[in-house]
């Protein structure tokens, strides 16, 4: 749900404010019944979701796999519609431009654009709301499995309790730095001449948001620690055996959290690209429910994707995908302007949104499943045990007969690492071989990291691809970067001094206002 947030507020913030188009309907009742009649179809849509998943659910044999797989694949589309509902809001409809007519929105700065991106927001916890009786009746039958194992006795949230989880670990988390972001952007349009004038770049009013930006992904970890419910993981033998982990491998951080979701949530987490603003966390479901080893494994794969440094590439993507889309957009605006063809405005922009969303959907869809193969293998690594006669299996790292020079896996860790993704996806309803976007079946990991422990030449070609992966993100990142300064150095709207005449004065040679543009 994070990135649908995300893409939302994208499309707010990459909207020209001086857009000309026909609207599907131009008055404003239109217009409002409009935006706010598709939260409304999404709540309805999501209650005949539940009701049919729980029909799937009461009649036994496969009934509940199909009911968790109707659940999850229709709460993905829905959200899915939500977002594709709320960019034809912006193509199709006056919304936008009605919105910021309305005096009182422009009394703070971002106001405008939270009320905006409201009708999204709205259609988020519908959706929430509308597969509650599913939801409670999935995590019911999970707490009667788990008190056969002798964890501790939970009872299934309450709507309050399920609905204010989903608002703040789905929404607040991307809501709270987004507005930071907005109220940046909105002073930099407001002051855009006075900023042009006293940093004497005509770019200034896009720079300071897109620092604004970057700060406030820096110390975004410090925020999500409060805007999700988390306290402090306890001095104990878990948190030394967690402390021993990070000193063998070099890992700093600022603290272990206990992510507190009244035991319904069994999952973990890591963020923060320093270490005085890096958390790890581990929610209070994992940890009352998994074996200290499988605890320790589902730790390590977290901290793989540190010491992999998968945020860091993350964002190399997120560069690469936006200088593509500028390379578009902007070929497509030179080849009007020539008149190579003739296509609109609002085209070039539809077809530019549509560009960046096959980009993430399918790039870094593929490039997420690898690297989080990556970090189960590292999670194995982490469980790998220091002594012979603690391996249960026969492996080429601990038998000596087999022991060899080529990097392989343990057949204990392998094993132990399965059993922990093997309890997430039971203890999460989640059926072995749904996959998700950034993420492959639990069953398909499995068995991938299953044939590492017994295939080191399988696991000599992953770690390649993996670098080829990583050194293509790096090359593309600098290499589209140092075109577009190129690029923008050259172009008359862009350049620092480059293509601007200077208005005439008294004295030759001198300018009065090098920022300002000829006609």
């Amino acid at each position: 749900m994070h990135l649908h947030v995300i893409i939302c507020f994208a499309l707010l913030i990459w909207w020209p404010q001086d857009r000309q188009f026909d609207p599907l309907v131009s008055s404003p009742t239109g217009t409002w019944l409009m935006v706010w009649i598709q939260p409304l179809l999404l709540f309805l849509a999501a209650s005949l979701t539940s009701t049919r998943s729980m029909n799937h659910l009461r009649r036994g044999g496969r009934g509940p796999e199909v009911a968790q797989h109707l659940y999850h694949r229709a709460s993905m589309a829905l959200r899915v519609t939500a977002v594709l509902g709320f960019a034809g809001t912006l193509f199709l409809l006056p919304w936008h431009e009605q919105v910021q007519a309305v005096s009182v929105f422009q009394a703070a700065p971002g106001l405008a654009d939270l009320v905006i991106v409201s009708p999204f927001l709205a259609a988020a916890v519908l959706v929430f709301a509308g597969t509650y009786p599913i939801d409670r009746a999935l995590h019911q039958q999970i707490l009667q499995s788990r008190a056969w194992e002798g964890a501790p006795h939970r009872t299934v949230w309450t709507f309050a309790q399920y609905l204010l989880f989903n608002v703040r670990h789905h929404l607040l988390v991307v809501l709270v730095p987004m507005t930071i972001i907005l109220v940046a952007f909105d002073l930099a349009r407001t002051n855009e001449t006075w900023l042009a004038q006293t940093l004497r770049v005509s770019w200034a009013a896009e720079a300071v948001p897109a620092l604004a930006a970057g700060l406030v992904f820096v110390v975004a970890p410090v925020m999500l620690r409060y805007i999700w419910p988390t306290a402090v993981l306890p001095d104990g033998h878990l948190r030394q055996s967690l402390q021993r982990i990070c000193q063998r491998v070099g890992l700093r951080y600022r603290d272990i959290l206990v992510w507190q979701s009244g035991g319904m949530m069994v999952n973990a987490a890591v963020m923060g690209l320093f270490p005085r603003v890096r958390y790890v966390l581990l929610s209070d479901g994992l940890l009352e429910t998994m074996a200290p080893e499988q605890i320790e494994a589902v730790f390590g794969h977290e901290v793989g994707h540190i010491r992999h440094r998968h945020i860091q590439f993350f964002l190399l993507f997120a560069v690469c995908s936006m200088l593509l889309l500028s390379a578009v957009v902007e070929g497509l605006r030179v080849g009007v302007e020539r008149d190579l063809f003739h296509i609109s405005v609002l085209t070039i922009e539809a077809i530019g949104m549509a560009f960046i969303l096959l980009v993430w959907m399918v790039a870094f869809g593929w490039i997420s499943r690898r690297f989080e193969r990556q970090a189960d293998l590292f999670g194995a690594r982490c469980v790998t045990p220091q002594e012979r006669s603690d391996c249960r299996e026969p492996c080429s790292i601990h038998d000596e007969h087999r022991r060899g020079s080529a990097p392989a896996v343990c057949a204990t860790a392998a094993r132990v690492f399965a059993s922990a993704l093997d309890h997430v996806a039971f203890l999460n309803g989640i059926p072995h071989d749904e996959r998700s976007w950034r993420h492959s079946s639990i069953g398909s990991r499995i068995r991938f990291l299953t044939s590492l422990a017994g295939d080191p030449a399988r696991l000599r070609s992953f770690e390649r691809r993996i670098r080829h992966i990583k050194t293509a993100l790096l090359v593309l990142a600098v290499a589209g970067l140092i075109i577009a300064a190129l690029y923008v150095r050259q172009h008359p709207l862009y350049g620092i001094g480059v293509g601007v005449e200077p208005e005439p004065t008294d004295v030759p040679g001198q300018v009065t206002n090098p920022l300002e543009r000829a006609d």
